[in-house]
């Protein structure tokens, strides 16, 4: 038993630091995730839905995007199904969650130790910046949605795409939209949680991942 504590006993003051982030961290996720993903990921995207329709329209949509009955959004496409009437793309409740699980991650890395100096500020600019984020990666995503049924090789590739009237999109154009789409929908949400958490919280950072750029001018000498 002595030896296991041993083992499990951090041998530094810096890796004992670590522990203690990360078990910070992990608890305030626990807590923070389900509630997050059962009412705070609806009431967000619902203040944020003005301003996504807005960077909608500035990426060459009609921005108007309106609510279903299950909480998803329904985006105006300007675009003509070939069998007629128009084309609006759904975006489901369970996908604009996911758009917003960087919030949760976000907040979890802010409350592990140690702090910003100025958590209140960076926690404001960090929300600012991932609601930011959230508006143009529905636009993206969108885009990337609509780009198999505008560019006729990814149609053709694309099991049950709905075709629509419109001009050809950019084979380039319609790739990076693709693209751009499995992007925002998997890696932007957690990835930009993590790099605003490390631009925001400087200490936070040195402490769980040591100073570089010391440990550099030391080897040098």
């Amino acid at each position: 038993m002595t030896g296991l504590l041993d083992r499990i006993k951090a041998s530094t003051p810096e890796e004992s630091e670590r522990r203690r982030f990360g078990l910070w961290a992990l608890v305030a996720l626990v807590v923070l995730l389900p509630l997050w993903w059962i009412w705070g990921a609806g009431a967000m995207a619902a203040i944020l839905r003005p301003l996504a329709a807005v960077v909608a329209g500035l990426f060459g949509l009609p921005g108007q995007i309106s609510v279903n009955a299950q909480g998803g959004w329904i985006i105006a496409t300007g675009l003509t199904q070939v069998g007629g009437g128009d084309f609006a793309l759904t975006v489901s409740g369970g996908e604009l969650r996911r758009f917003l699980l960087s919030f949760p991650f976000f907040a979890a890395l802010m409350i592990a130790p140690p702090r910003s100096a100025r958590l209140w500020l960076s926690a404001l600019i960090g929300v600012l910046a991932l609601s930011v984020l959230f508006v143009v990666s529905v636009a993206v995503f969108t885009w990337g949605s609509l780009a198999p049924m505008l560019n006729p090789a990814l149609a053709a590739s694309s099991a049950g795409a709905t075709l629509v009237t419109s001009e050809p999109l950019n084979p380039l154009l319609a790739q990076v939209a693709v693209i751009g789409r499995y992007v925002t929908f998997t890696i932007a949400p957690l990835f930009a949680a993590l790099v605003l958490w490390g631009c925001l919280n400087p200490q936070g950072r040195q402490a769980l991942l040591g100073d570089f750029s010391g440990s550099d001018a030391d080897a040098s000498r």
